[in-house]
């Protein structure tokens, strides 16, 4: 049931991310997302057959996931360290070689076996079944570690404090993503040296207490700062609009008799309201009143001269805005909340199933 929400958020999510992608933008997240998507959608019983089936029923599908898992926490890991560098440095194009090489790994182990055939794959007492599944949970901590590393260190450059929560739910999720993996290696030994194929009384609340908080921290993590930034954004939009129609009967009295002094020949009231660029009609507007006055100095009352007091407050926040946008460009330092969106999840790496498949 998890993984259903789970893989539907984030299939909507990448569908969302289509379009800077026709526009060149945010490729590296909409492939995370896609990934992630496809990996939380082979955790569901109806995806996984009917997949499987398609594919044979060798438990074919089993192996994409654990290779879709592998490849998401690495887009993740160049998700986070694009996000926590300067924003000229490129990719590196080494970053793929270690995920590669653990799903060549996987695959000699896997498609050289037999015991990929049987139907109800458990902890076998085999050492090769072991060290698969073994590979994606040294991954899985490997990843964990890195993109907590750089998460932490760039809580200190990070002035807004959204940001700042966003990362500290990443580094939460990365902590239980970690202890996952570090339980069921050790759950993977006890049942090679004792050939019980159950969990230990202790590690069961562990692990199901990581499954939990690693999928929901990173998903408040990873899409906090995008949905607060969402949410200001459409604020600042209806305040724009809302100032603007307040302050169009006084435009267009006072440049009635000045209409050289204005670039807006729109004839409609409503049009300008809510059609775009309201932001910026809005400034042009403000100014060219505060133009018509000092040139043509007309009475107004006291209530248009507080309405010109909230218009330039308004005004005067989106310049200090866009300027602290520029600063940070320049700087050459991009908040982490706003590139990893998901904007996004991590449950159960090391089986599709976790009823009848550990």
């Amino acid at each position: 049931m998890i993984a259903g929400v789970v893989s539907a958020f984030l299939w909507l999510a990448a569908i969302f991310c289509l379009p800077s992608v026709f526009r060149g933008r945010r490729r590296l997240l909409f492939s995370f997302l896609a990934i992630f998507a496809l990996t939380m959608s082979l955790q569901t019983d109806v995806v996984f057959d009917s997949v499987d089936s398609a594919l044979g029923g060798a438990n074919v599908t089993y192996f994409i996931f654990h290779a879709t898992a592998i490849v998401s926490v690495a887009l993740l890991n160049e998700l986070v360290r694009a996000a926590t560098s300067a924003i000229t440095r490129p990719i590196n194009p080494k970053a793929g070689i270690f995920p590669a090489a653990i799903i060549v790994v996987q695959a000699a182990l896997f498609f050289g076996s037999d015991w990929r055939f049987v139907p109800d794959i458990r902890f076998l007492d085999r050492w090769d079944y072991t060290l698969y599944a073994a590979t994606t949970w040294v991954a899985l901590g490997y990843f964990s570690v890195t993109v907590a590393a750089a998460c932490v260190a760039d809580l200190r450059r990070q002035d807004r404090r959204v940001t700042r929560v966003s990362l500290g739910f990443v580094i939460l999720g990365c902590a239980g993503v970690l202890v996952y993996a570090i339980v069921s290696l050790t759950d993977a030994a006890t049942v090679s040296l004792s050939h019980n194929a159950d969990f230990s009384n202790w590690s069961r609340p562990v692990y199901y207490a990581a499954l939990l908080i690693a999928p929901v921290s990173l998903a408040v993590g990873l899409g906090l700062t995008a949905v607060v930034d969402a949410i200001l954004k459409a604020g600042r939009g209806a305040r724009n609009r809302w100032i603007l129609w307040r302050l169009t009967p006084l435009w267009e009295r006072l440049l009635a008799s000045s209409p050289q002094l204005t670039l807006d020949q729109s004839g409609s009231r409503i049009s300008p309201i809510f059609g775009r660029g309201a932001e910026a009609r809005l400034y042009r507007r403000y100014v060219e009143i505060r133009d018509s006055l000092m040139l043509y100095p007309l009475e107004v009352s006291a209530s248009d001269l507080a309405l010109l007091d909230i218009a330039e407050r308004h005004t005067s926040q989106i310049g200090a805005g866009r300027a602290h946008v520029t600063s940070t460009a320049r700087a050459g330092t991009a908040p982490v909340g706003t590139a990893p969106a998901g904007d996004e999840l991590i449950r159960g790496f090391d089986s599709p199933r976790p009823t009848d498949k550990r």
